[in-house]
Order: structure tokens, then C-alpha cells, then sequence
């Protein structure tokens, strides 16, 4: 599989592997590889070295691997909002100019919103601030967009609104499982009983993120009679990822993730990309 990434540069200039559905299957399989080895460096990172070794580490270094893909987007959309301030002098960026930037801004902003508040987030370093300050980023925006917060004066007025409209979805439809229904609606084959339902989503996906932080103990937007009553109304909660998952690889597939080792070490062995790194008698790396 080592080879195949070799392979896939040569051919497309990058080791990302980026898939879409229609992505052929041999391509799918080299994302699916990328990917675990991600996996198995973050395990190394936390004292865990039995999924991978230094020296493979090292051979997909030397080919410009990208263990963090988060890292990776939010360096190149940084990159892209300095060139985009340079020619045109502001960070106001219209959604149908560049719908990745737009959002880029967006979220930067509101991160820094949660971090004035004292609530938790992810998006902002105090590396990361730096860099925006040092391309004079504004924090705030010109234009403010109106929204149920606005109108009615408070965060709690904002969930309550959304919250009695799920209530009223799982009224109208016998659940809470809102996403099933947005494939019919985008479709045409089907249009929601009410226009705001299209809302939904994104409300679901917002209290998910947040009762992840609030599992942790750390300062969000739920507090304990909000996760009470979402849970009474059917919301199903991410697991921890401290919960153990199964495993389920089976015999064809621990066979090939044996020849994957083979194949990277030899390679190394070889003076490939990798060369000049010694092969070690470590166990083999167990793809997951």
C-alpha cells in the first residue's frame, strides 16, 4: 500500500487521498490506508508504538504525509484569507464569492465570541490568534446578520425556540431523526410540514458537538436540564472516545495489512523514499 501512495503522488502531486463516492474502489482503499496510519500516529504520539514505528513515521515524512488533516485546512484557508485580505483589503468575503472562506470567517468569529464568554472551543490557539492579528484580522464583522438570539434577547431564548420546534417535528413525524428527512426534502420528493423544520439539522448537529464538551466537563452552551430534556425527547448522544470500540477485522484483512508492513519496510530497505532507514524487528503494525 506504501507503493500505491507513492504511485497516487507521482500521478495527482499530493499524499491528502481525497474520495467521493464515485472515487474508484483501488483509490478508496489507498484513503482508507492514509487514514489509518493517522490513526495509528496518534497513538504513537500518546506512548502507544506497537501500531507504528518510528521509522515508518519517517518514510512517509520524507514524502510530505499529513498526519492532521485539521491542521492541513486550517493552515491552507489561512493562506488563502491573507492572499484574499491582500487583494481586496477586507475579511468580509461573500458566500457566493467563496462559500469556504465565508464559513472560514464565520467560524473564526464565532469561536472567538465562545472564548470572550468563557465557553469551550477548539478552533482558536493562542498561536492561531496570533497569526490572524498579525495580518490585522477584525474580529468583528460590518454586517450582523439577524437571528433568533437577536430577536429575542438571549442564547436560552434561541434553544427554547429550537427546541419546541423538534418537539413539534417529532410530532408531526414520530421522531427525532431529522437527517433521514433531509434527503426527501433536498430531492423534491417530499417538502416539510413547516419551511423552519429545514433548521433542524444543523440545531442537532450544534447540541451534539456541545454535549461532547459538556461530557467532559467543560463550559458550553447545555447545561444539565438541557441534556435532560433532549434525551427524554430521543436525541441519541455520540459515544466518548474514551468508550472502547469493537474490533472487527477479520482474517483476509489482518493477511493484507501483513503485506502493507512487508512491503513499507522493504522499501525502506530498498533506499526507496524511505531508504536509508534500518528495518527493526518491531511487531507488525495492526491496521484497524
Amino acid at each position: 500500500m506504501y507503493r500505491k501512495l507513492l504511485r497516487y503522488k507521482e500521478e495527482c502531486g499530493d499524499v491528502l487521498v481525497l474520495t467521493t463516492k464515485d472515487s474508484p474502489s483501488d483509490v478508496k482503499k489507498i484513503a482508507k490506508w492514509v487514514q489509518n496510519q493517522r490513526v495509528h500516529y496518534k497513538y504513537f504520539t500518546n506512548g502507544d508504538t506497537k501500531h507504528i514505528k518510528e521509522h515508518r513515521i519517517e518514510a512517509l515524512n520524507r514524502i510530505g504525509f499529513v498526519w492532521n488533516v485539521l491542521e492541513h485546512a486550517w493552515d491552507s484557508n489561512f493562506n488563502s484569507l491573507e492572499r484574499y485580505y491582500a487583494e481586496h483589503g477586507t475579511f468580509d468575503i461573500p458566500k457566493k464569492e467563496s462559500a469556504k472562506l465565508n464559513a472560514f470567517v464565520i467560524n473564526l468569529r464565532k469561536a472567538m465570541r465562545r472564548k470572550k464568554e468563557g465557553l469551550f472551543q477548539k478552533e482558536l490557539t493562542e498561536e492561531r490568534i496570533n497569526k490572524l492579528n498579525s495580518i490585522n484580522f477584525m474580529w468583528e464583522g460590518r454586517r450582523k446578520k439577524y437571528s433568533v438570539t437577536q430577536r429575542g434577547g438571549g442564547e436560552n431564548v434561541q434553544f427554547d425556540y429550537l427546541y419546541d420546534l423538534l418537539v413539534d417535528f417529532k410530532e408531526t413525524y414520530g421522531h427525532v431523526q431529522v437527517s433521514k428527512m433531509m434527503p426527501l426534502w433536498r430531492n423534491g420528493n417530499e417538502q416539510p410540514s413547516k419551511k423552519e423544520y429545514k433548521r433542524l439539522p444543523f440545531f442537532i448537529a450544534s447540541i451534539r458537538s456541545e454535549h461532547e464538551i459538556f461530557s467532559e466537563g467543560k463550559p458550553c452552551a447545555l447545561d444539565e436540564e438541557k441534556v435532560r430534556k433532549l434525551s427524554e425527547l430521543g436525541v441519541k448522544w455520540k459515544k466518548p472516545a474514551s468508550e472502547p470500540r469493537k474490533r472487527c477485522a477479520n482474517k483476509r484483512q489482518r493477511t493484507e495489512r501483513k503485506e502493507n508492513d512487508n512491503v513499507c519496510d522493504q522499501t525502506a530497505d530498498e533506499g526507496g523514499v524511505g531508504g536509508g532507514l534500518t528495518k527493526q524487528n518491531d511487531e507488525k503494525v495492526q491496521y484497524m
